[in-house]
């Protein structure tokens, strides 16, 4: 994994998932389609700037490049929360090949993950993985079938939702489990 430019790789991502939503209820409304997917190129490219997994947003910036100068901003727009949870999907799963990702930030502040930590950080990045698989199948099923303000209630706003309620009961379920460990 590349090493990003000082200062860009921390703020990059968090930029690009508060920008999205703001782009989609403003951007879409006021300059259409067009301008939108151009938002979404920019946000791609400062990703790719930031130096973080550069090969997948080389690959989501040559996407949206090929359907914004082949006329399709429209099915740009809607693919891009695709591509977006598809990519996020394989950070979490592939992590399992390996240390899985919610256990590394785990150890970020608690280094000595006693076992029983591991095993839950394990089935949270799948919990995540799969998260992000369904929420990929359902952007996608919108993005083909769904009208253009469907579309754009569920990736700008009940996918936030949703993702923060996940959020929020893994926080519960985890408290619950370290008060179970640490009186076992």
């Amino acid at each position: 994994m590349p090493a990003g430019r000082p200062g860009t790789r921390h703020w990059s991502s968090s930029l690009s998932m508060v920008l999205f939503p703001v782009a989609l209820w403003i951007v879409l409304p006021l300059w259409g389609t067009r301008a939108l997917l151009i938002t979404f190129v920019l946000l791609a490219g400062l990703q790719w700037l930031a130096g973080l997994h550069r090969l997948r947003w080389a690959t989501v910036l040559i996407i949206l490049l090929a359907l914004l100068l082949g006329g399709q901003a429209e099915l740009g727009i809607r693919l891009y929360p695709v591509i977006i949870n598809v990519s996020l999907a394989l950070v979490f799963l592939g992590s399992l090949r390996t240390t899985p990702l919610i256990e590394r930030l785990a150890r970020l502040s608690e280094p000595d993950l006693p076992p029983a930590g591991v095993r839950y950080t394990r089935r949270v990045t799948w919990v995540w993985g799969i998260f992000m698989t369904i929420n990929a199948l359902v952007a996608l099923a919108l993005a083909l079938w769904a009208p253009l303000q469907v579309w754009q209630i569920y990736t700008g706003a009940i996918s936030y939702l949703l993702a923060a309620l996940l959020m929020a009961g893994e926080w519960l379920v985890r408290q619950r489990v370290r008060r179970t460990t640490v009186h076992a």
